[in-house]
């Protein structure tokens, strides 16, 4: 185990520019879209509008209704190309 930690702090070093404060902010992210209905209901409209920009790419109002294209926040994970250096060892 001495030897996989020190291989992840030699690797979290080459990776540069890495900050902490991205995990504070994807757990925020993550509590946040747990809690986005009850916050939905008990909010005035300038908060509504506020979620509104934060959940959808696009809107648009048809005869009879609001038509919400959603923001896919993780599709570029999917689309990127997978790293050849994985931990194919384990398997």
């Amino acid at each position: 185990m001495k030897e996989e930690a020190e291989d992840v702090e030699r690797q979290m070093e080459e990776a540069g520019d890495f900050d902490p404060k991205r995990g504070d902010l994807a757990l925020a992210v993550f509590g946040l879209s747990q809690n986005l209905a009850n916050l939905w209901r008990g909010s005035n409209p300038a908060v509504k509008r506020e979620i509104l920009e934060c959940v959808s790419s696009s809107r648009t109002l048809s005869d009879v209704s609001l038509c919400l294209t959603k923001r896919k926040p993780f599709d570029f994970l999917a689309e990127r190309p997978f790293s050849d250096d994985g931990r194919g060892e384990w398997i």
